[in-house]
């Protein structure tokens, strides 16, 4: 095949272009943003000075595009956590660790610059500074893109759209004659903030290095904080909250958060180490899925890839994880029907499966929020229940907690959860917790 177009230089874009330069003789990479020529912060990426979390199957999925990413990331950096200095906690209680899952903190444009260090240099692979701002097509196919400069690029065999949640694509496919795909939205008007502090050399807070702490619907206010080392001398705090109590940028606030926050080591943190900046803030409106799969009379030629297609509360971490699985179905998408017609109704048949399992995992929490509005899922009560039993089973139980791990991690599909032992075990569990009370 002679050309590919990615529109989207981010991190689902780069992962594209890296899996399209396998079948295709050019890949054109369009990105509106000033790209840095080395690793620092850019305009377009709104909460790119915040605090990003790899999880274990998105280390393990980079590693596979690219190998030994992870370490030369966490080597320009980073600091890794062993498995016994990193800890979960619901509520201030501790859940079982689960041995060889231990996320990854990084600063998103530490790695995206990375990426860019892989795939920019590629000998098919192009940058263009540019914006699109529209679609050639003819006879139902896709064969090139309209840029903001009047610019076209033609004699294009596939578009793939990796532009984000803010994606044009509906404007696009109306300017063409075709009906965008229905969307899904959940209101969850969620804001966070992040702030850096002094950190000594090997120092750990609450014996740990990293601590993960959930405040449930149980505590109010519910919310996420993360904490951890992002540099051999600077630990990275996240905090979050919905509504109003969305955190702000003031230093003072920060700190109140850290001090009722339920798990100990952010208290500590902000007693024992000096900040090291300002606090910066992002407000996340609301989580996004496009359903492609449903979309009709959709042009061939035209697929779209990461938070284009399904964009979830940014607590869970699932932004690069699922980047790397859309790269993954492109590829299979593309080696299935390599020299045939690319029929796009196929691809999005694939990634269905993905988009399905992120926003399942999402859903059922986020609408466990009261102030959550929007398209829920269906057996909502039923996946509540489910969710809930297995959720406080994982505070006890080693098998369930691995389990449950593994689903957050993104290495096993939720309907794990319903299997049947680990319902037995998760009921079991909560029949001990009833009896002891």
């Amino acid at each position: 095949m002679s050309r590919a177009l990615v529109v989207g230089g981010s991190v689902a874009g780069l992962l594209a272009a890296r899996v399209l330069d396998e079948w295709f003789d050019d890949v054109h990479l369009v990105e509106a943003d000033e790209l840095p020529a080395g690793a620092g912060p850019r305009t377009g990426i709104a909460h790119g000075d915040q605090l990003h979390v790899l999880l274990t199957m998105a280390q393990e999925l980079l590693d596979g595009w690219f190998p030994g990413i992870v370490d030369r990331v966490a080597a320009d950096g980073t600091v890794r956590c062993g498995a016994g200095e990193a800890r979960m906690l619901v509520d201030g209680v501790a859940r079982p660790p689960a041995p060889g899952l231990v996320p990854l903190p990084v600063r998103r444009w530490l790695l995206e610059s990375h990426l860019r260090r892989e795939v920019l240099p590629r000998p098919g692979v192009r940058l263009f500074r540019e914006r699109v701002v529209g679609l050639l097509a003819d006879a139902g196919r896709v064969h090139g893109v309209r840029l903001a400069s009047g610019r076209e690029i033609t004699g294009v065999d596939l578009v793939v759209d990796a532009s984000g949640r803010g994606t044009r694509i509906g404007e696009w496919l109306r300017g063409i004659g075709h009906r965008p795909p229905p969307k899904r939205r959940l209101n969850l008007d969620l804001g966070y903030a992040t702030a850096l502090f002094h950190r000594s050399p090997d120092q750990r807070l609450d014996d740990l290095g990293m601590v993960h702490s959930i405040r449930s619907v149980d505590w109010a206010p519910p919310g996420v904080g993360v904490l951890a080392p992002v540099a051999p001398d600077r630990w990275v705090c996240g905090i979050s909250g919905y509504g109003a109590d969305r955190p702000t940028a003031d230093p003072a606030e920060f700190r109140r958060r850290c001090l009722r926050e339920p798990a100990p080591a952010f208290a500590e943190l902000v007693r024992r180490c000096a900040p090291a900046g300002p606090v910066a803030v992002h407000r996340f409106p609301h989580a996004l899925r496009r359903d492609f799969h449903l979309a009709e009379d959709f042009p061939a030629g035209l697929v779209a890839v990461g938070d284009t297609v399904v964009s979830c509360n940014p607590v869970y971490g699932q932004g690069v994880p699922s980047a790397a699985l859309h790269a993954g179905a492109l590829h299979a998408w593309l080696r299935a029907g390599a020299g045939g017609d690319l029929d796009s109704a196929d691809f999005f048949a694939r990634l269905r499966v993905l988009a399905d399992a992120v926003w399942q995992v999402a859903a059922i929490e986020d609408t466990r929020l009261p102030h959550v509005t929007g398209d829920r899922p269906r057996g909502l009560r039923a996946l509540h229940a489910v969710s809930g039993l297995v959720s406080r089973a994982a505070r006890t139980d080693d098998v369930v907690a691995r389990e449950f791990t593994d689903v957050v991690n993104m290495r096993s599909h939720p309907s794990a959860l319903s299997r049947p032992g680990i319902l037995g075990r998760a009921v079991l569990a909560e029949a001990r917790s009833r009896f002891t009370r």
